[in-house]
């Protein structure tokens, strides 16, 4: 082979004798140039470099990207007033914290305070009503009590009469008997005739005593049916007497729905705080007529929020929401505090998707005790949604293939091998390796377009 030294002293030559020379020399140098030894497979010169990783272990965290959010109070409500009248007093203005009960306004309502007087007029009439009508009823209480007192005497002359009836009856059958007797002795001529008469008289005696008693009884019995006659007439005042106690009664009862209905009506007059908040607008001043909010026309007196606590109402995408559940930890940011991260909790899920978006309405409970947060505020929301600790992870830029079936170039021995792998977490930048990985492979990083597999490469990089 020629040496260098001798195709410079060639070249010089070849300048000495000029272009013929120059001629051969340039021959001579493309028959150097095209001139290689015979080898196989690729040359140290031709193989190419590529840069190596290892799989690393280290907790992956997939964050829900930053997500824009709608602040509210977590209670807010307009003040209506219940009754109608003219603002008397208001003891309070926008920025004012005030507590749950404290009287914030008071309404001047003189119809109320008049109706309220006529409704405990009408319950004192109702009440002497009702007396009249008790006595009433204790006047035919008692007469219904004569009348069965009657009724039981004449009973008691029924028993009697009957009994001397039954004995008048004996004594003239015993009579009967008697007279009888003598008159058998008489035609025997063993009694007189004055015995015979006075047998005879002792006879008609006795059937007139029987006549007697059953008058009695008849009388007696006459007494009995006209007392509970009376009985019955007595019953059916006092049940109309009854009657009349029990409509006083009722009277009584509408008369004191009024006075209490009156007495509530009036209450309303003092408009009271429902929640512990901040009174966030008035709408009327002293004077102003205010008009019951059962009506068409009602009229607001103020706006009160407790911004203690604050809801926050952000969208998810349909993929995340299996990964959000109630109690879930989230990051709320305001751009009125853009270096503070405020923590929040998922409190409510409204479990159904906008089908035009396809996201899904949650609600995120923050606590504001300092109040440094305002409803309307302009906030983001972040969420950690999986945390996978211990996991192996690779770049995604290391990764080759379509989803579903992923691989990546391994260096092994020098060779370029291609391994399947399967992922989970995949958070754009970093790769969650779960299966065909332990962490010992050299994995193409940087130069996976310039080989394919079975391809001797050269590895360089952190991890040779």
């Amino acid at each position: 082979m020629t040496s260098k030294s001798e195709i410079q002293s060639q070249g010089i030559e070849v300048h000495r004798r000029g272009i013929p020379g120059f001629a051969s020399l340039l021959i001579l140098l493309l028959v150097i140039g095209g001139w290689t030894p015979a080898c196989f497979g690729q040359s140290n010169d031709k193989i190419p470099r590529v840069t190596v990783i290892n799989p690393v272990q280290q907790t992956l965290v997939y964050r829900l990207p930053a997500k824009p959010a709608e602040i509210l109070a977590a209670q807010e409500a307009i003040i209506y007033a219940r009754t109608s009248g003219y603002l008397d007093q208001i003891s309070v203005d926008i920025g004012d914290q005030v507590e749950k009960g404290q009287v914030i306004a008071v309404l001047d309502t003189p119809e109320l305070t008049d109706e309220l007087r006529r409704a405990e007029a009408q319950l004192l009439e109702s009440r002497a009503s009702l007396r009249a009508a008790q006595a009433q009823a204790d006047g035919g209480t008692a007469q219904l009590a004569a009348a069965k007192a009657s009724h039981l005497q004449a009973a008691v002359g029924i028993v009697q009469a009957q009994a001397e009836l039954r004995k008048a009856q004996a004594e003239l059958t015993a009579q009967k008997i008697q007279t009888e007797r003598i008159r058998g002795l008489h035609h025997q001529d063993a009694a007189t005739d004055a015995q015979l008469e006075a047998a005879d008289r002792d006879y008609l005696q006795a059937e007139g005593e029987v006549e007697v008693r059953n008058a009695a009884l008849e009388s007696t019995t006459a007494r009995a049916g006209a007392a509970e006659a009376k009985i019955g007439v007595a019953q059916a005042d006092l049940e109309s007497r009854v009657s009349l106690v029990a409509v006083a009664e009722a009277a009584i009862a509408v008369t004191n729905a009024r006075v209490d209905h009156a007495k509530t009506m009036l209450g309303y007059a003092s408009i009271r705080a429902p929640f512990a908040g901040v009174i966030t607008d008035r709408y009327l001043d002293l004077g102003a007529a205010v008009v019951t909010a059962s009506s068409s026309k009602n009229t607001a007196i103020v706006s009160i929020k407790d911004l203690s606590s604050l809801r926050i109402y952000v969208q998810i995408p349909e993929p995340d929401i299996p990964y959000i559940d109630k109690g879930h930890a989230a990051e709320v940011t305001c751009s009125a505090y853009p270096n503070r991260i405020f923590q929040g909790v998922v409190s409510r899920i409204s479990r159904d998707l906008d089908r035009r978006t396809r996201t899904m309405k949650i609600e995120i409970l923050l606590e504001n005790k300092e109040g440094q947060i305002y409803p309307g505020m302009f906030a983001t929301v972040n969420f950690d949604l999986i945390e996978r600790k211990d996991a192996w992870t690779l770049p995604a830029q290391a990764l080759l293939g379509s989803k579903g079936d992923y691989h990546v170039y391994c260096v092994v021995d020098g060779v370029c091998v291609a391994v399947p792998i399967k992922i989970g977490l995949d958070d754009g930048g970093t790769v969650e390796i779960i299966e065909g990985l332990n962490g010992d492979e050299k994995v193409i990083l940087i130069g996976k377009g310039l080989i394919q597999r079975g391809d001797r490469v050269i590895a360089v990089g952190s991890n040779p």
